[in-house]
């Protein structure tokens, strides 16, 4: 018997492996802050009583967000590494058309170079509502800067398979009668589908938006064209897991190196 298609997961899941770790992985990036902003007061009286130029404050949003990325990272990497050994996360240099540029996460070997690699952006913090509101200040900006990172890479590395993912607070998709959530997908639609090899280099193979509970009760994808369709506002209907975001990569970088030939029941797709 072939094996069943993993199935979207509701966004109210209680999944082992995905919210067990959306739970943990929040506590160590609010772990991590607070021990930046304590070692920082720290400092400062130091340099206080020295009669030293203090150091601004940490910023909180900031540091959040790369925090978050570091922890997230070494999360998939856990998950991806029996599909790709050697897989590495922690912004990884990668050689770049215009010298190394840093990825989130990325899988190489010495013989293809670049095969597969994720890039990831984040809005932790709205600007309406006390952080509530109004996640799509950085939306332009980060949309420039995944176009930068596609094109730089696949300009000398045209096989390697690129995934975009933003994070955003479930509070980003039910703030306005457009959210930011819904925002965020439209803004991003055109970044997604590089299907082929020859295709146009600004663009990703994948585009998701990682959505999280911030008391870390739930956690899924939503893939950016994918079989789901984006509410205007509200939560999609569901959610792919950890897992089907593993597939759904692994499954991406065999057809991009012709590997997509299965025997029956072991096709990752039925």
């Amino acid at each position: 018997m072939g094996r069943k298609r993993a199935s979207a997961l509701p966004v109210t899941a209680h999944t082992p492996g995905a919210v067990g770790d959306i739970a943990v992985l929040l506590e160590r990036t609010r772990f991590d802050l607070e021990k930046a902003k304590a070692k920082r007061i720290w400092e400062n009286e130091r340099r206080r009583q020295a009669g030293q130029r203090l150091k601004p404050d940490v910023n909180e949003q900031l540091s959040f967000a790369i925090y978050f990325a570091k922890h997230m990272g070494a999360q998939l990497v856990t998950a991806l590494e029996p599909y790709f050994p050697g897989v590495r996360s922690g912004e990884v240099p990668s050689l770049a058309v215009r010298g190394p540029k840093r990825l989130d996460l990325s899988y190489s070997t010495p013989e293809a170079g670049l095969g597969l690699a994720c890039s990831f952006k984040s809005v932790h913090f709205g600007e309406g509502r006390q952080g509530d509101a109004k996640f799509t200040h950085n939306l332009k900006r980060n949309d420039e800067e995944l176009r930068v990172e596609a094109t730089s890479h696949h300009l000398r590395q045209p096989y390697a398979v690129l995934a975009a993912v933003v994070f955003l607070p479930f509070e980003s998709c039910e703030d306005d009668e457009t959210s930011s959530f819904a925002s965020w997908v439209e803004y991003l639609w055109a970044l997604k589908g590089r299907i082929n090899a020859e295709d146009a280099p600004d663009r990703f193979e994948l585009v998701f938006i990682g959505l999280y509970d911030r008391a870390g009760n739930a956690f899924g994808f939503y893939e950016v064209g994918g079989e789901v369709g984006c509410p205007r506002s509200g939560r999609p209907k569901s959610l792919l897991s950890q897992d089907d975001f593993v597939r759904r990569l692994k499954v991406t970088y065999d057809r991009r190196n012709g590997k997509d030939f299965y025997f029956e029941g072991e096709d990752p797709n039925s």
